[in-house]
């Protein structure tokens, strides 16, 4: 019996030292390995982040008709959230999550306000940019992707011209477009960007007008 577990001891620590000569590395610091061999690293590995964004938007309409509207920049807002997919690792020691690439797809709620020559125009949409980040550094992006828009609503429901009267209220539908812009994300959290985006569709088949310059500033947060 004496003899077993002495036996049992003694196997119990030879396991213990063998295994105390490796120091797992899971990709959070820099592991060390016996006899010098590099830690064992999976560059695939990503991030994700969850958050939650609003800004201010600088919106403008472009015209196709043959009466001019007098379309003016207007200011409106956009809100909503987030997910912040990061793959890759920087260096050999950097956190995973921390690559040249990146990906991030929104659902947002925006109202774009165009002014005319006789009163404002206000489109209440959702949004779904799914945007491709290239970082150039570990905080600092550049984003560029497609944008599809759901208009549901339009106001007022009628705008009268002296060539024409528009009926505003009835517009719906699909839009789809592009953007593109850069953000900064700081490690605490705080979340910086601007954005530039256009919608290539018409509003109506007979309202040919396209809501193709849409300027975004925001803040957000990552959590």
């Amino acid at each position: 019996m004496i003899r077993r577990i002495l036996i049992s001891i003694i196997g119990l620590s030879l396991v213990t030292c063998a295994f105390a000569q490796v120091k797992v590395d899971r990709g959070y610091g820099q592991g060390v390995v016996s006899d010098s061999k590099p830690a064992v690293r999976h560059n695939s590995a990503f991030a994700v982040k969850y958050g939650i964004k609003a800004g201010v938007n600088f919106s403008n309409m472009k015209n196709g008709m043959t009466f001019d509207p007098g379309f003016t920049m207007g200011t409106g807002f956009h809100f909503g959230a987030l997910a912040n997919l990061h793959w890759g690792q920087r260096t050999a020691s950097s956190l995973p999550g921390t690559g040249l690439w990146g990906l991030q797809p929104e659902l947002m709620f925006s109202r774009q306000v165009i002014g005319t020559k006789n009163r404002n125009i206000r489109l209440n949409s959702l949004k779904v940019p799914v945007l491709l980040k290239i970082y150039p550094l570990s905080a600092l992006s550049i984003e560029v992707g497609p944008e599809i828009t759901y208009l549901f609503s339009a106001f007022p429901g009628e705008v009268n011209f002296d060539e024409a009267s528009c009926n505003i209220g009835a517009c719906n539908g699909f839009d789809f477009g592009a953007a593109a812009g850069v953000s900064y994300e700081f490690r605490f959290g705080l979340l910086l960007g601007a954005r530039y985006s256009a919608g290539f569709v018409e509003l109506a088949s007979n309202l040919k007008w396209k809501n193709t310059s849409n300027i975004q500033i925001y803040a957000g947060w990552l959590f």
